[in-house]
């Protein structure tokens, strides 16, 4: 079972150098391995996070785990530690980002897709573990997917990621970020693990992708949005998130200041 984490976690339990590695699908298992590569690198904490509009099984998450962590052990034995996977989320905090500002968003900048600020929220939430701990954060983020376009994970997405959780103190690391090949991945992780398969789905997924399939966005909008919105947005919720003191009424009102 995923045990959870929003107040039994203790970093003094850990090893200081240990950095929190987001647990999700199939790029963040791959991300901990090619982090693992890292000499330096030893120990890393698997969080789990939900969204709020996910759905399906829940129980697949686990059964990543164990399957990376007998992946870690065959590969390095006792050699590096990847700690039992918990699980903590703030669903409360993603509707705040991403769901009561919908409309005000699309209004504003004609273009508004949740997949950006949920992306951001992953990132967030791991801040108060990262903190305490090395201050390093492991993402499966990649900038292309076999040639397909995501607009959370677009270059300029991504450094937005990685400003806002510097400017709040932690290091955000992609090992994937340029690794467009999917079977580079597949040989990361070990596995016969497609794209796509094998975790929860959101009820939101495709959102931003026309009839063909294809990303919808113009460049200007999105870097305007990105700058206007997710940048401050970012170190709000950072900053309450940090502080394990979360106003929600408050933190939405400064939210929507913003707009």
């Amino acid at each position: 079972m995923i045990q959870n984490a929003s107040s039994e976690f203790e970093a003094k339990s850990l090893d200081p150098t240990t950095i929190i590695g987001e647990f999700s699908g199939r790029d963040s298992v791959a991300a901990i391995l090619k982090a693992f590569e890292d000499d330096d690198v030893k120990y890393i904490l698997p969080i789990a996070t939900f969204a709020g509009t996910e759905y399906g099984n829940y129980d697949v998450i686990h059964d990543n785990y164990l399957h990376l962590r007998y992946r870690v052990e065959e590969l390095y034995g006792s050699n590096k530690v990847l700690y039992p996977l918990i699980e903590h989320s703030r669903e409360d905090i993603w509707a705040i980002m991403n769901g009561r500002p919908t409309g005000l968003l699309t209004e504003k900048y004609g273009f508004y897709s949740p997949c950006i600020g949920c992306h951001l929220y992953f990132h967030l939430t791991k801040l108060e573990f990262a903190s305490q701990l090395s201050g390093k954060i492991i993402s499966g983020e990649r900038e292309s997917h076999d040639g397909r376009v995501k607009v959370n994970q677009l270059g300029v997405t991504l450094d937005t990621y990685v400003q806002v959780i510097k400017e709040l103190g932690c290091e955000l690391i992609m090992p994937l970020r340029h690794m467009e090949d999917g079977s580079e991945v597949e040989r990361l992780i070990g596995w016969d693990w497609k794209e796509g398969f094998a975790h929860p789905e959101c009820v939101l997924s495709g959102n931003y992708r026309d009839v063909q399939g294809k990303a919808s966005y113009k460049d200007d909008v999105l870097e305007l949005f990105l700058s206007q919105y997710i940048k401050p947005v970012g170190q709000i919720v950072g900053e309450y998130l940090m502080s394990q003191n979360v106003d929600l009424s408050q933190l939405k009102k400064e939210v929507l200041s913003i707009l």
